[in-house]
């Protein structure tokens, strides 16, 4: 999922808001920044299922699931770099 947010978030930067080459925006650059952009956050969630008195277990998979997103994106973006 990760990689498709990533690819996605780089096209959207060089096709629907022409950053291209002309502004010195290569692929390589698109693809880090929507390395960067597309890996989620479940903060938020995470609050709100503590708020709501969810079980431990699917507040653990949450995060858990959260750290595998933020560690897939650390290395895409260190080997696109």
């Amino acid at each position: 999922m990760l990689l498709i947010g990533t690819v996605l978030s780089a096209a959207m930067m060089r096709f629907m808001f022409h950053y291209d080459d002309s502004v010195g925006f290569s692929w390589d650059a698109a693809l880090m920044y929507g390395s960067i952009i597309s890996a989620t956050d479940p903060v938020a969630v995470v609050s709100l299922l503590n708020t709501l008195g969810a079980s431990k277990r699917i507040t653990t998979m949450i995060e858990g699931e959260s750290l595998l997103n933020d560690g897939t994106a650390m290395v895409l973006f260190l080997i696109l770099l």
